[in-house]
């Protein structure tokens, strides 16, 4: 198939899977379309309860087997944007990019397909349900046999914050662990007008919100990267109410496995000692998310090169690693792989907006490079010894 009518089936598909949306685990449609395209291809689609599609790639006799992961899920965001292909999903929105994941790796699939006499071994190719929502799809498709056999894996994923036309790779850390916390605060409510007679929830959730901002700045090596953030505070019901709880949610993120024990600890520890010292009860709850992305140096050398040859040297970049999660984490924990991002950004068009944005989207441009350089590494892989 041409470059310009293989360019074409990418966005077309890109805009189908965006105008479509669905929330993680419910992807029933975009996981039926994707095994059609598939068997259109003339493959044969694996579907995997709550963890995707997979479909194999045999080309010559020989070589390694090389795993593409792709992710599929949307978002609970309601489309700000105005283009011709918007959600038709009310509140649901493709603003992170999964669409074109999809739509690229259908995009490899078929160019693939017409070029198995020119490589050796074989290419798996994995589309993932659920990467917003853990424990996400990933697990499920490990434990149904989806790495098995497997060599090397590759996960690819836009981004806006770099134009297009560049890449940003990372040689080991690419994202960090993902954490969750839940605080519920119990004192005692009463009239505003005397305090004296309550205690206050919503003074000793505010703060153990600043106090604990003091756990990154004062208790953790400044050259090992750590955030604590609190995402929600819900306490009170009217202006002269003192409140009886309060409720708070957040997040911890790090790379290092002692520095996420330590930061869990001193949480509760903040906690407890400010709740006694009000006289308050509180609950703790603590959830692992996703580990950190840990690529292997040597797989992500051949996706810079590759990358370099298409896009010039000086559009590879090296950045620090992401804070954000993916669990494409536990893939690289069964194989040897590399996660790395593909820019879509593009200042003149105005496509400037960051993930999980209501007016998120991607220069479709961008997509057939990222196509190549998938599939490029992929088969480069293949050979590898």
């Amino acid at each position: 198939m041409a470059m310009d009518s293989l360019e074409e089936y990418v966005i077309s598909m890109r805009r189908y899977f965006h105008e479509n949306p669905e929330l993680s685990f419910q992807e029933s449609n975009t996981i039926k379309t994707i095994k059609s395209e598939l068997e259109k291809m003339g493959l044969e689609a694996h579907e995997v309860k709550d963890g995707g599609v997979y479909a194999d790639i045999h080309g010559q006799e020989g070589g390694k087997s090389v795993a593409l992961r792709a992710d599929m899920d949307g978002l609970p965001i309601m489309e700000g944007t105005e283009l011709p292909f918007k959600s038709k999903n009310h509140g649901v929105m493709h603003a992170c990019g999964h669409d074109a994941h999809v739509a690229m790796l259908l995009g490899v699939a078929k160019k693939a397909i017409g070029m198995k006499s020119s490589f050796m071994g074989k290419i798996r190719l994995l589309f993932q349900v659920a990467e917003e929502r853990p424990p996400g799809g990933a697990v499920n498709l490990i434990k149904a046999g989806a790495l098995k056999g497997i060599d090397y894996i590759l996960g690819q994923h836009v981004i806006s914050s770099f134009e297009a036309g560049s890449v940003a790779t990372y040689a080991r850390e690419a994202m960090a662990n993902a954490d969750e916390f839940r605080v519920k605060i119990m004192g005692r409510g009463g009239h505003g007008s005397a305090p004296h007679e309550t205690v206050d929830a919503l003074v000793v959730a505010a703060e153990f919100v600043t106090t604990a901002q003091t756990i990154v700045s004062r208790m953790i090596d400044p050259f090992l990267p750590s955030v604590v953030t609190f995402g929600t505070f819900n306490s009170g019901f009217r202006y002269n109410v003192i409140a009886p709880t309060a409720e708070l949610t957040g997040t911890v993120r790090t790379f290092h496995r002692d520095v996420q024990d330590k930061i869990r600890k001193e949480l509760e520890n903040l906690l407890k000692h400010l709740c006694q010292a009000y006289g308050v009860e509180y609950q703790y709850e603590y959830s692992e998310g996703y580990p950190t992305v840990l690529n292997t140096p040597e797989i992500t050398a051949v996706v810079d090169e590759v990358a370099s040859e298409h896009l010039g040297k000086k559009n590879v970049h090296h950045p620090n690693p992401s804070m954000g999660g993916e669990d494409f984490a536990y893939y690289l924990r069964e194989v040897p792989g590399s996660f790395y991002f593909l820019g879509v950004g593009n200042e003149k068009k105005g496509i400037t907006s960051p993930q999980h944005s209501p007016t998120y989207t991607v220069d479709e441009a961008a997509l057939s490079k990222g196509v190549d350089i998938l599939l490029d590494s992929a088969i480069r892989l293949l050979s590898m010894k």
